[in-house]
């Protein structure tokens, strides 16, 4: 955790030089008793230097700040108390000057100085936690944790952002499971004094719980997340959840409350939840948003777009919207089977509207055009629609082709033995109008 101490902080640490920061909990009584007995124990000559130095480091002259300060260390007889003090003050020159790694030593030589007994525990307690924090700013993550853990356990109630530096101090070391447990103990502590857990705990909570691969423990603090902080990035980490978690039918419908709430704003997010619908076998739905997303632009006209725009009307049974999509998508398609597939589709669905030859020319652009994966097939549905057409001879050479192939042979077969017996019906139908002058 990030900890930035400015010249305020300094300043006000300064003005505190007999008293140091006593803990939140402590009563006024103890406040003014600690006042007391740390005015006295600062002998004139070390508190009219370190007064100077405080007027300096208001003024920005650190040079002059860390000269008085040397002036006391070389000074005879200090006690251990003045020596914490000057070594506290040396502390926050450092970190005025955003020196955070220099300020380090200055601060475990205030403790070096004495225990709470000696130094008072004030001090020496508020000197423990900023080492921790200081620690943590270096990236010494480990070092953090020692120094956050004994400020802890000199606490009766911990502010709740303590139990935070250590979570994320072993986030920062993959310790997920100590992460995990300090930020629970930071939520708890908040809610427990009437306070609001803070946005960013419940993300570390999620991230933790997500590197332990305890997503349906992840899924529930989404839950409250998405609750607290309706951010598309949460709807999405929700439906993400539920899709790890195998539960589509509430991920489809994160994904749609992310629709109607208009956060979807990407066209691989609408083509996910057209997707999703179509899984769902709703693929009318799917149809209507890759439509509207297309003519408005906020999904991309690719080929893959429109060939599962077209699939989308061709399952919802309108073939008619189909053509249009399928086409295009034939068109611009560069892989020679996919584009032969997309010609059959197409042509499937002319015969499907009673549109044989446009029918019979999507077949033969599938030949011409492309490799479908199954030749005998598409000529299949070429015999199909030149028979509409009563193109006979065509239809029978069609149905040839077909024939050569293992997949459609017997099909095809008696494709040719119904077409023989047609041509034969008509022939004779023919030979019997003649007979009647017709």
């Amino acid at each position: 955790m990030s900890t930035r101490f400015g010249p305020v902080a300094a300043a006000l640490f300064c003005l505190l030089l007999v008293m140091p920061a006593p803990s939140g909990w402590a009563q006024e009584e103890e406040q003014e008793e600690q006042r007391t007995r740390r005015t006295e124990a600062l002998s004139e000559r070390v508190h009219r230097r370190l007064s100077k130095a405080q007027e300096a480091l208001e003024a920005d002259d650190h040079a002059t700040a860390e000269s008085l300060l040397r002036e006391i260390i070389e000074l005879r007889n200090l006690s251990p108390y003045e020596q914490a003090q000057t070594n506290n003050f040396y502390g926050y020159v450092y970190i005025d000057q955003e020196d955070y790694q220099g300020a380090i030593p200055a601060f475990r030589r205030v403790i070096d100085a004495g225990g709470p007994d000696v130094i008072g525990p004030g001090l020496y307690n508020q000197t423990i936690r900023t080492l921790a924090q200081l620690y943590a700013q270096v990236e010494n993550f480990s070092e953090a944790i020692v120094y956050g853990r004994q400020w802890l356990d000199s606490q009766a109630n911990p502010p709740p952002r303590d139990y935070m530096l250590l979570a994320q101090a072993h986030f920062q070391l993959e310790q997920w499971r100590d992460a995990l447990d300090y930020v629970s103990l930071a939520i708890e502590a908040a809610q427990a004094a009437g306070m609001e857990a803070e946005e960013n705990w419940w993300r570390y909570m999620v991230a933790a719980h997500w590197e332990l691969e305890e997503f349906p423990e992840a899924l529930d603090i989404t839950k409250i997340m998405v609750r607290e902080w309706p951010k598309k990035q949460y709807w999405s980490q929700l439906q993400g959840l539920y899709s790890i978690v195998e539960d589509e039918p509430r991920q489809l419908a994160a994904y749609w409350c992310m629709y109607d709430q208009g956060l979807l704003d990407r066209s691989m997010e609408l083509v996910n939840m057209a997707n999703l619908f179509m899984l769902a076998e709703v693929p009318y739905k799917a149809a209507v948003i890759l439509q509207d997303g297309l003519d408005s632009g906020e999904i991309e006209g690719t080929t893959q777009n429109y060939r599962i725009l077209a699939q989308a009307w061709q399952l919802s049974r309108e073939d008619r919207k189909a053509i249009g999509p399928m086409r295009k998508a034939a068109e611009g398609e560069e892989d020679a089977e996919m584009k032969g597939d997309l010609y059959v589709r197409l042509a499937e669905s002319y015969n499907a509207l009673s549109e044989y030859d446009e029918c019979a020319s999507a077949a033969r652009q599938a030949i011409r055009d492309g490799q479908p994966k199954s030749e005998g097939r598409t000529y299949m549905l070429l015999g199909q629609c030149l028979f509409e057409q009563e193109k006979y001879d065509e239809a029978g050479d069609a149905f040839s082709r077909a024939a050569r192939d293992s997949e459609t042979r017997q099909a095809a077969t008696r494709w040719q033995n119904y077409l023989r017996r047609e041509v034969a019906r008509l022939q004779d139908l023919d030979a019997r109008l003649a007979r009647f002058g017709s």
